[in-house]
């Protein structure tokens, strides 16, 4: 299974900009508009587009890369923004950034493993990926989904609804949805490998999940032990 790449500094920073573009786009977006114009702020969104998506080309790694497709459209709405002078073009802008993670996510599915559980390999290089393997591949879905779905909310918001609609649900909106969901989706991993190291939380859920208490949670821990005794490292963690 290849690696998951360490994107370019280039492509990082264009990263950190696109996703502090998406926090504060639904805030000031519209002041922009009304400021310049929806011309010209389309014209320098394009310019702009134009030269991270270039930088971004040439630093992210081939499984995090934007398609033909996605590149297309990037450039495309705000071109739309230029010839036509209408605002929902550049409302859209977040729609097509959810749709591009939706198809990167779905994409590696198809590949030699998920994004979730290249990412996790790198962040434990001593999991087991037989174990984990399914459910990083599950997770890779279901995230594929819930960007595609919001990707298709943006939008409706945006050619049908009125503006402080979009920007109500862009703005935060979304984004409780999204942690409510990761919040769900670290207690079913909890409770599905139960694999703890102490702390209060992982206290918590031993309690009343205990380590012992499925096929899963035995082998994950079993594991664990002996990666820790094959490396000389001290046990952690408690397993009854």
């Amino acid at each position: 299974m290849a690696e998951l790449e360490r994107p370019g500094r280039g492509a990082l920073a264009v990263g950190l900009a696109f996703a502090v573009l998406t926090l504060a786009w639904p805030f000031v977006e519209e002041r922009l508009a009304a400021e310049l114009g929806v011309r010209a702020l389309a014209f320098a969104f394009l310019a702009a587009t134009i030269g991270s998506l270039f930088v971004a080309r040439s630093g992210l790694p081939r499984d995090l890369s934007l398609g033909p497709l996605d590149s297309a459209a990037f450039i495309g709405l705000p071109l739309a923004a230029v010839l036509t002078g209408e605002r929902a073009f550049l409302l859209l802008f977040p729609a097509w950034l959810y749709a591009a993670l939706a198809r990167i996510f779905a994409a590696s599915l198809r590949g030699g493993g998920s994004l979730v559980e290249r990412a996790a390999l790198r962040l434990e290089p001593f999991a087991p990926a037989a174990i984990i393997r399914p459910y990083c591949r599950g997770v890779t879905a279901f995230w594929a989904a819930v960007f595609l779905v919001n990707a298709l909310g943006i939008a409706a918001l945006a050619l049908f609804a009125p503006p402080a609609w979009w920007r109500a649900y862009t703005g935060w909106i979304c984004w409780l949805v999204f942690a409510a969901l990761s919040a769900v989706e670290f207690v079913v991993r909890k409770v599905h490998f139960r694999n703890y190291d102490g702390g209060p939380i992982d206290s918590a859920f031993e309690f009343f999940f205990p380590a012992d208490g499925n096929e899963m949670g035995r082998r994950a821990n079993a594991y664990k032990g002996e990666m820790r005794r094959a490396q000389g490292r001290p046990e952690r963690g408690r397993s009854r």
